[in-house]
Formats: structure tokens, C-alpha cells, sequence
């Protein structure tokens, strides 16, 4: 048994015809029968019923349809990974997004991406503060979104979009410690992400005041809500809570809502391929 008998197989199947199958594949219309034949002399069955005016499948031809369309699907796939490595398109790339990046936005020209280009996988890193640019530095990831960079020498830089940073606390905190000025923050915990990197970098701080530091990103809006501390977060992430007045935005002479420009990186030296050039080149026109 070979792809072509099960290709034209299926061609006669969803045609209709002997005649039609051969057109669409380009062949002669005895080839086509010649080929079914054979692969029915190797089953030792009848594939169709010819008695008719169009053939028909049999019990035996209906069961071999049903098994052998998956192996039809996967060839074809395969035929398509086989033109993505003609193209010399990368089997993965990685890709380092900044938590504070407005993900809806970028999300959405990923899944675009990935859909043109889907024999090469992308692989999505969500991280904070300087690990990004640790990232792309150490040659992990080909490409990162981030608004922290320590080494502009080794880097190309390019601002594509910005984001707010809102300093928040909960409502009910707020009028439990009768905030008036920023002096109140310094006895309340500032809650703060912790670097990775012990030279890393830092957003934010109230100078002297208390902190609580957390290594997970995804939990410091849940305990800012829940009235554990204050902190600053992106403004696309809390623009429900804010309406509904369960957050207080804060806007003292440090501490106050700013505006920080996100930048797509990559390493200099490094040759970006087909698939991740393209996709930088998608970033630098999107956003």
C-alpha cells in the first residue's frame, strides 16, 4: 500500500468519478483505475461497487475511508512541514514578554502569527522586570517585550507601545488607614515583585517604607484587592475595578500613575531566522 493509491482513493471518494479523481490529480483515467486494483488485490476486498453508474464504497470500502483519513491528514501535514524546512523556517522560536506589556493586544497578533506559520511553534515566556533582557542577553529567547533594559550596547531596541503603571490600594484599606499624604504609605506594605536578578531592576519604591516582597507576578493584584498593601499595576489590568471604585489610584509627589514605554529587543549579534525576523518585522508595525 502506498500514500498515492490512498490519495487517489480518497480523490474518487470525494469526486464522485474514476474520470473526475483523475482529473484533479493529473493522471489518466487507467492509472487511477490501475491503481485502485492494486490496492484492492493487496486487501483482497472491493473498495467499491461498480455496478452502477458511479461506484460506490462497500461495507469494507466505507471502514477503510473512516481508518485511513486520519493517515491522509497526517500525511498532509507532514507534506507541510516538509515545505516549512524547504523554506528554512525555524521548527521553534521564543519569544520573552514583560508581565506588565498589554497582553490582549499582543496575544491576539501572536495567535495571527502562529496561524500563518503553524509548523513553527511559539513558545510564550511571561516574565518580570529584568528577566526578559536576561533572556534575550543568554540567547533563551530570540525576541523580548519589555519595558526594563540594563545593556543597551548589546541590544537593538525598538519602542513599540506604552502602558500605564497606576499606584493602587484598595478602597477599604484606604479609608481603614485614613490615607491623606504620602508619608501614610511608609507603615502600609509597598507589595513588590522581587527580582530574579540580584542586580536586577526595580519600579517604584517608596523610599523607607515597609515592602512585602512576592516572586510570583499573577498574585500581587490579588493581594493588593484583598487589602494587603499597596502597589502599582498596568492600568489595562484593573480598569473594572477601578470603575467600580474598588481600587483608589494614588497620586502623591513619588508615588503616582506613570506612563512606561515598552520596547521590543534582540540580541545584535544574533541572526534572527525566517520566521522570527518576520515576526519582529509583524511587532514593529502593530502595536
Amino acid at each position: 500500500m502506498t500514500f498515492d493509491q490512498v490519495l487517489v482513493f480518497h480523490k474518487i471518494v470525494e469526486s464522485g468519478s474514476f474520470k473526475s479523481a483523475a482529473a484533479q490529480l493529473h493522471k489518466t483515467q487507467p492509472a487511477i483505475s490501475l491503481a485502485i486494483k492494486k490496492l484492492e488485490e493487496e486487501m483482497e476486498v472491493d473498495l467499491f461497487d461498480r455496478s452502477g453508474y458511479r461506484p460506490e464504497l462497500t461495507a469494507h470500502g466505507k471502514a477503510f475511508y473512516e481508518r485511513s483519513f486520519k493517515v491522509l491528514q497526517g500525511m498532509s501535514e507532514l507534506e507541510g512541514l516538509t515545505n516549512s524546512f524547504r523554506k528554512l523556517e525555524e521548527p521553534e522560536i521564543f519569544i520573552s514578554i514583560d508581565g506588565i506589556s498589554p497582553l490582549p493586544k499582543l496575544l491576539h497578533i501572536l495567535k495571527n502569527f502562529g496561524d500563518r506559520y503553524p509548523n513553527t511553534k511559539l513558545n510564550l515566556g511571561f516574565d518580570i522586570l529584568s528577566e526578559s533582557e536576561r533572556k534575550v542577553l543568554s540567547r533563551e529567547a530570540q525576541i523580548g517585550i519589555t519595558h526594563f533594559i540594563g545593556d543597551k550596547n548589546a541590544l537593538e531596541v525598538l519602542p513599540i507601545t506604552t502602558v500605564k503603571m497606576l499606584p493602587v490600594m484598595s478602597r477599604e484599606l484606604y479609608k481603614e488607614r485614613k490615607v491623606k499624604s504620602q508619608g501614610d504609605l511608609k507603615e502600609i506594605d509597598q507589595i513588590v515583585i522581587g527580582d530574579k536578578n540580584p542586580k536586577g531592576a526595580t519600579f517604584g519604591l517608596l523610599d523607607s517604607g515597609k515592602k512585602w516582597r512576592i516572586n510570583e507576578g499573577n498574585f500581587k493584584r490579588d493581594i493588593i484587592l484583598a487589602g494587603l498593601g499597596w502597589g502599582h499595576l498596568p492600568d489595562h489590568t484593573i480598569e473594572r475595578e477601578i470603575a467600580e471604585k474598588k481600587l483608589i489610584v494614588l497620586d502623591f509627589e513619588e508615588i503616582h500613575p506613570r506612563e512606561l514605554e515598552i520596547n521590543l529587543i534582540r540580541l545584535k549579534k544574533q541572526q534572527l531566522g525566517v520566521v522570527a525576523k518576520s515576526l519582529w518585522e509583524e511587532l514593529k508595525g502593530s502595536c
